[in-house]
């Protein structure tokens, strides 16, 4: 076993690390005031490679890993949250279609959006006002028309909405069947694609969340990726892989809510000696560090078990809901370290608070991710061998 980084990955680390203390980190603050899309940092990022990287090279693409990327959304995380979130989006665009599409449809719909001279953006269309994480919900509409489909619906909270080019649009076919209907849709941003309300948010202000309305917009039969019936299938397989990337952001807000929290404890002195000698902080300083590595950990094995193509479903699960809560608990423990310089808005802390704790609520509650989790867990102990015979009342107990 090797916790170490290959070379390469390890370039790509520090280049990541690199372009956030340059290009992020100083200037986070005052975009935020903007309430907007960082284009010119996103571009920028573009530029340094450091997007679309799981787009396969036929289509394009660098072909990177899921751990790789991981990386990237930590260093990018640990800068801001939000624009780690605007940078990293197009993973979770694309990756339905990196899924289910063939490399003939990648080429034509995405390769141009990743291989030009300016950035552009796809946008996963999944959560409606009544279907959020109630998949089978989804009130969007498909029709086949010879040979095309009609779409009609309203998508919610939807990242990158108004920047975006093309659409990755979960659409029902046969809403009767309701989850076993639902179908996934490439739409370029055309005739009928309409932006609804920006939602104004608590935190990540350096990220746009919007809603998206679909008017008789009609695309070729082409645009279907995969078969009509296999949308729930498709979404469920890319947020599997996609939730380490917003664990590895929530890494990044952990890192950086334990450096902020420790840089200060080591230079604001109470009663004649720094405020981090004293160990009702160095405490919270300790648990703040182990909360970190273990989100690490988990994330990065999480990404390392889809890249081996095993089935990641729990450890992705518990790496999103863990990491998440360590990164809202460590920004919640810098603030307090910090006491009233934590509270203000020149200095970083509270808004790692209010940035955190978007991580545990998009692509899946931390609440949802436990049900996965603990479904997975009862499933897998239905045929495990203890060594200790179960009773109830005195009989041996039922198999589920």
């Amino acid at each position: 076993m090797n916790f170490s980084l290959s070379e390469k990955d390890e370039k790509l680390f520090e280049r990541a690390k690199e372009f956030a203390k340059e290009h992020i980190t100083p200037k986070a603050i005052e975009l935020e005031k903007r309430n907007d899309f960082p284009k010119e940092v996103v571009q920028k990022a573009y530029e340094a490679g450091l997007m679309n990287l799981h787009i396969p090279k036929e289509a394009g693409g660098p072909g990177l890993s899921l751990f790789s990327e991981t990386l990237v959304s930590e260093a990018t995380g640990y800068g801001c949250a939000g624009i780690a979130t605007s940078i990293m989006c197009n993973n979770l665009a694309f990756a339905p279609l990196v899924i289910g599409a063939t490399i003939e449809q990648l080429k034509e719909y995405v390769e141009p959006l990743i291989t030009g001279k300016d950035a552009k953006f796809g946008a996963f269309c999944l959560t409606e006002r009544k279907a959020g994480s109630d998949a089978a919900g989804v009130a969007t509409r498909a029709v086949r028309d010879g040979d095309e489909y009609v779409i009609n619906g309203l998508k919610c909270f939807i990242t990158n909405g108004p920047q975006a080019s093309m659409f990755t649009v979960f659409a029902s076919t046969q809403p009767e069947l309701k989850h076993k209907g639902l179908s996934v849709f490439m739409v370029p941003k055309t005739k009928g694609v309409q932006m609804g309300h920006i939602e104004n948010k608590l935190g990540q202000l350096n990220s746009v969340q919007s809603e998206v309305i679909f008017e008789d917009v009609r695309v070729p039969k082409n645009a279907l990726v995969g078969k009509e019936g296999e949308g729930f299938k498709i979404a469920m397989m890319t947020l599997d892989k996609t939730r380490a990337g917003i664990a590895a952001i929530a890494t990044g807000v952990a890192q950086r809510s334990l450096d902020e929290a420790a840089k200060f404890a080591n230079i604001r002195h109470q009663f004649g000696q720094p405020i981090g000698r004293f160990q009702g902080i160095s405490f919270l300083l300790a648990d703040m560090g182990a909360r970190t590595a273990a989100s690490r950990h988990l994330t990065r094995y999480a990404a390392w078990l889809a890249d081996q193509g095993h089935d990641n479903s729990k450890d992705s699960a518990f790496a999103k809901f863990f990491a998440a809560d360590s990164a809202m608990q460590n920004a919640i423990d810098a603030v307090q370290i910090m006491g009233g310089y934590g509270y203000i808005s020149e200095y970083p802390a509270e808004k790692l608070m209010r940035d955190a704790k978007l991580l545990q609520i998009y692509e899946g509650t931390n609440q949802v991710q436990r049900v996965v989790a603990s479904g997975r867990i009862l499933k897998e102990s239905v045929n495990l061998d203890t060594g200790f015979k179960v009773k109830y009342d005195g009989q041996d107990a039922p198999i589920p």
